[in-house]
């Protein structure tokens, strides 16, 4: 069995109306299942950021930093649109008019492990949010591929800064969904030419539910064979949004009051329990259960089926271990922070304190009558 993983595609309460859980109980699960790293993507912002790496640092696991942020939908080029009867109803008051199913994709900091500078990754990720949020319309942000594929390069280095995870809820796994390997391929092409080498992971989900559902097996397993397809890296995650499976009753509530629907079965997103935190042995189970339904050869329970399954946790522990980001020098807790010498207009290799110093000291008898700067 592999003896590590990293759940990295995690929703902590900050996330509204859709995780059950806080970072600091997320933390404390993760550190007591003896995984030496978390990652905390919160939909649509980093509003839990600091209070789950202040708890990693307190347990003394690796934080990793990122977002799920909803795409906008695009078409595949060289594909004939397939057009569908129109004459679907919009409900009156809820379902898709409060809560429109964009693709989504999870976009992941790098940190020194993988590469960069310090800070950078960090900064480049919260800066997409941010443009993120300003492109769209207010309390419903909604990216895309160029302004992702914009902020994922260190511009100072043109080093990778934030990889991208393509899993059953992007346009890539909805596509794989509908049985249409072609448009799959195509769109996860697009993806693969805007991003630089490296930015773009396949996210493998296996909830367990009935076939033809999101995160099914035969979904997990087709997600996997096109990132061996395309020879592409894999992370294995469980979408988690609860710690325990008992917190996923609170979920229904959370997606109901979300879409302003009935709390009822046709109104879920969930068809088992299994996005909560499981543990490193429950991870490497369904590796080789998406393995085993991957086929290319691999024997039920045969070394070929193991061997591919040790691969996939190693590949996202090897995932973690580059997007891991320190408190102090990536983030920046515990540290003083000046602007950034672009933000004050300040030409390279000009010392930003001795010029923030300066202007204070002429400010001083605009701000206090009488006074001078030589009685600073």
């Amino acid at each position: 069995m592999s003896d590590a993983f990293a759940h990295l595609h995690v929703a902590s309460g900050f996330s509204l109306r859709y995780g059950a859980s806080t970072p600091a109980a997320l933390v404390e699960r993760a550190s007591a299942l003896g995984q030496p790293a978390l990652g905390l993507t919160d939909r649509d912002g980093l509003y839990g950021a600091v209070r789950f790496v202040q708890a990693c640092d307190k347990a003394g696991i690796a934080p990793v930093l990122g977002v799920d942020l909803a795409v906008r939908q695009r078409q595949p080029q060289g594909l004939a649109v397939q057009r569908t009867r129109a004459g679907r109803v919009s409900p009156v008051r809820g379902g898709a008019e409060v809560d429109p199913r964009h693709p989504r994709v999870t976009v992941l900091a790098v940190g020194q492990g993988g590469g960069v500078a310090p800070g950078v990754g960090w900064g480049r990720l919260c800066r997409l949010v941010t443009q993120t949020h300003l492109s769209g319309e207010r309390g419903a942000p909604v990216s895309s591929a160029e302004l992702i594929a914009e902020h994922a390069i260190d511009p100072g280095t043109g080093e990778l800064a934030l990889v991208v995870l393509l899993g059953p809820g992007s346009d890539v796994g909805r596509a794989l969904l509908a049985r249409r390997p072609d448009r799959a391929r195509a769109l996860l092409h697009q993806w693969v030419d805007l991003l630089p080498r490296g930015g773009v992971v396949i996210e493998v989900v296996c909830h367990g539910g009935p076939e033809g559902t999101p995160a099914s097996l035969g979904h997990a397993a087709r997600l996997l064979g096109l990132a061996t397809e395309a020879g592409l890296p894999s992370a294995l995650t469980a979408a988690v949004r609860h710690v325990d499976p008992g917190d996923a009753v609170t979920v229904d509530v959370l997606d109901a009051a979300r879409r302003l629907v009935p709390l009822d079965t046709r109104h879920l997103d969930r068809v088992t329990t299994a996005g909560h935190l499981s543990s490193t042995a429950q991870m490497y189970d369904v590796a080789c259960e998406v393995a085993r339904a991957a086929g290319d050869g691999v024997s039920s329970g045969g070394s070929g089926e193991r061997d591919r399954a040790r691969r996939l946790m190693a590949d996202t522990v090897a995932l973690a271990q580059s997007c891991s980001l320190d408190s102090r020098t990536d983030i920046g807790i515990g540290s003083v922070h000046l602007p950034e010498p672009s933000a004050l207009g300040i030409a390279a290799g000009e010392s930003t304190q001795e010029i923030l110093a300066a202007r204070c000291r002429g400010a001083i008898a605009t701000r206090y009558g009488g006074a001078s700067s030589a009685e600073c």
